[in-house]
């Protein structure tokens, strides 16, 4: 039987990381000045973060009353009454956390450091269920989604709250910058005029979804804007589970070029040889997403941020990954937050295609549409052309911009939209 050591193997008999000094701390300042210092500790811990089991019954305690209401006494009272008091060591442990107290000015200090041992705590749980998995789990590849997307998990968030000075700061800021920009948009590019003017462009942390029946242009319009952002200069990924990267390559050279695929011409050269010049310095990153799990989705997403700096996302499309739940629409559900939540962390736009029920209603789950910031509906009318399709994009749903109708021109042969007021009916005739 094979076993593992580490270099020091008495390491695996020690206790778990923790401070009974700083957690003994944290209370007695809670206790001693309650309103000045009980509300910045529950920003910054909650019970988990105390081991000592005594310790975290306090916790508890002192944390679900009002701060003016603590001191020792009221602290000892409600744990007689729900008879915790003899667990905790009566009112001797209570006046022993405040002694220790040199100073709550240091409260800072041990709360980092609470901070500090419960990440190490989590480090060595993780570690450990990770070692358990290995042997057990039919799939490396399982097994390394799950282990780093629990590291990750680890890592603590930074504090949500600012302060309305701040917050006023932040928003002079957009409103300067939406001054000077005047008619211009606040958000990126879609490349389509029409669009952009209605939307206000695509803004950072915000998921946007493109939802309509087959053939109405969904990954094209997806991958046309990832394309227009990274000719632009922005890095753009797209995560494709329909199509193979190398099929959506092609087609993107080829609505460059606005050359159709299927009837190339000697003249259509010098075109398709311009768009590989673009596309060779783009930095657009396309990657198979067929099979995966929204969970492998975000962990490969972070990783493109961290390396590239990437800028927008799209998601080809939400229907075909994979994510948990008991039943579909909870699956759904679970792969609609996960977008979301990327736009959230990433601090990006993305943009996430779906598939219409035959009702025209986004299919198999309600919280797609409940999650995103943004829902565009393509619509041909029930005229289908055969080359030259106009689209109507409706904006059913825009938190940062105006709802109604864009009309747009999706040309098939390119698989290229363009603003319809662009198109002419003799700019691209009928090839024979």
């Amino acid at each position: 039987m094979e076993t593992f050591e580490t270099a020091d193997s008495k390491r695996i008999d020690k206790l778990p990381p923790h401070s009974p000094e700083s957690e003994r701390a944290v209370i007695g300042c809670c206790l001693m000045q309650p309103v000045e210092c009980l509300p910045e500790c529950i920003a910054a811990i909650n019970s988990n973060h105390f081991y000592e089991l005594k310790n975290r019954i306090i916790w508890d305690t002192i944390a679900g009353m009002a701060p003016d209401k603590v001191d020792s006494i009221s602290v000892m009272t409600a744990l007689k009454t729900a008879g915790k008091l003899d667990e905790i060591g009566g009112l001797m442990f209570i006046n022993q956390c405040q002694d220790e107290v040199i100073s709550t000015a240091l409260i800072s200090n041990w709360l980092g450091i609470l901070v500090e041992k419960k990440i190490c705590r989590d480090i060595i749980t993780t570690c450990m269920k990770a070692i358990s998995d290995a042997y057990s789990a039919p799939s490396a590849v399982e097994v390394l989604d799950r282990v780093e997307s629990s590291i990750l998990a680890i890592r603590p968030q930074q504090a949500a709250i600012k302060s309305i000075r701040d917050l006023v700061s932040e928003a002079v800021g957009k409103i300067e910058s939406r001054f000077i920009n005047g008619d211009g948009i606040s958000g990126l590019t879609t490349g389509l005029i029409d669009l952009d003017r209605m939307s206000d462009g695509l803004h950072d942390g915000e998921m946007i979804v493109v939802a309509g029946f087959p053939a109405t242009g969904k990954t094209a319009l997806g991958v046309n804007i990832a394309v227009t952002s990274a000719i632009a200069g922005l890095p753009s990924a797209v995560f494709s589970a329909e199509m193979r990267p190398v099929q959506l390559v092609v087609r993107s050279i080829c609505s460059e070029a606005r050359v159709n695929f299927h009837h190339i011409r000697e003249k259509d050269m010098p075109a398709i040889t311009s768009a590989c010049c673009k596309l060779n310095t783009a930095p657009l990153y396309i990657e198979q997403a067929s099979q995966l799990s929204i969970t492998q989705v975000m962990a490969a997403a972070r990783r493109l941020k961290q390396k590239f700096g990437i800028r927008l996302v799209v998601i080809d499309y939400i229907q075909l990954l994979r994510g948990t739940g008991d039943n579909r629409e909870q699956e759904i559900s679970s792969i609609s937050k996960g977008c979301k939540a990327l736009a959230m962390e990433l601090n990006i736009p993305v943009i996430a295609l779906s598939q219409l029920n035959d009702d025209g209603k986004l299919r198999e789950s309600r919280a797609i549409g409940q999650d995103a910031d943004t829902v565009w509906k393509l619509e041909n009318n029930g005229e289908v052309q055969p080359l030259i399709q106009p689209i109507n994009l409706n904006i059913i749903k825009c938190r940062d911009g105006a709802t109604g109708r864009v009309e747009l021109t999706f040309i098939k042969e390119f698989t290229r939209f363009e603003n319809q007021s662009k198109i002419d009916d003799n700019d691209y005739p009928r090839r024979d």
